[in-house]
């Protein structure tokens, strides 16, 4: 439905993400690296993706439709979500005057995480900042052999890749408004931002959804979340409510920071930067 339907689109312009997709999971060997399939097909049309989701069972699934803007390239290599190790990435936004930065930010980088970039967006790019940010106090070589991080590490990587994005972007006197809704995994934690490089305007929308089971009515298809008791099993984290039933769905605050735990804790972090806006929140909690 996001993929050909979406309604919360910012660019509505183009209300449909028919430039690839990509789908990443994890299955019950927590040591190995997750599996990813891409595609640039869309969604809608891939008949392997339907095939493979008949049948993949797995705890924790990134997934990504994706509208190019017309500076990438409609590519494998650029389809959501990548990974480096363990981690998987995906972003639903645009970097603004990514150019101005992008040879600082390869520069920036050590040789091993420069080399692992295969495309040519933002959204990895980004991916690449973060995986130096995670990197700081690793030794050389070893990012890529570790299974499994803390939610903390991969909070701080994520608030540091931002500011440092932040920093090239004054330096360079970009004015253009940057929509950053990051998301990154181990297969334990899920760190994701609702973010924009504005003190005044709403992020691209993002919601959460919580409860003890996301299950498939038999006669109609529909998904709802079912809460059948105080306990967390599942969480679904979506650009828009998957599901009709609008109560069952949290609005995450613009220039927000939200975990979920290997315990399917969730919590969310205001980003206290320049951008932040508390006016701003109580507005949209109305």
């Amino acid at each position: 439905m996001q993929s050909f339907n979406c309604k919360l689109r910012i660019d509505l312009r183009r209300p449909m993400n028919g430039d690839g997709f990509g789908i990443g999971w994890y299955d019950d060997e927590p040591q190995t690296p997750g599996c990813i399939f891409t595609s640039t097909l869309p969604a809608w049309s891939n008949l392997n993706l339907q095939r493979l989701a008949e049948k993949i069972k797995s705890a924790l699934v990134f997934a990504h439709v994706r509208a190019t803007t017309g500076e990438t390239a409609t590519s494998e290599s650029n389809c959501h979500p990548w990974q480096f190790g363990n981690l998987m990435w995906m972003h639903n936004g645009n970097i603004g005057g990514f150019e101005s930065i992008k040879r600082k930010l390869q520069n920036a980088l050590s040789e091993e995480i420069y080399l692992s970039i295969q495309g040519t967006t933002d959204s990895e790019h980004a991916f690449a900042l973060f995986l130096n940010m995670l990197q700081e106090d690793e030794p050389r070589g070893s990012l890529k052999k570790r299974t499994e991080f803390s939610f903390q590490e991969l909070r701080r990587a994520m608030l540091a890749t931002i500011a440092q994005l932040n920093r090239w972007l004054d330096e360079a006197g970009v004015e253009e408004t940057s929509l950053m809704n990051f998301a990154v995994t181990d297969g334990q934690s899920v760190v994701c931002t609702r973010y924009i490089t504005s003190y005044d305007m709403e992020g691209a929308s993002l919601y959460y959804s919580s409860g003890s089971e996301f299950r498939s009515d038999a006669d109609s298809g529909q998904y709802r979340m079912i809460k059948a008791n105080k306990r967390e099993d599942v969480v679904v984290v979506a650009s828009e409510p998957l599901t009709y039933e609008r109560s069952d769905w949290m609005v995450i605050p613009t220039n927000t920071l939200l975990v979920i735990t290997p315990k399917l804790n969730v919590h969310l972090y205001p980003i206290h930067d320049k951008y932040w806006n508390p006016h701003r929140q109580r507005a949209g909690a109305r």
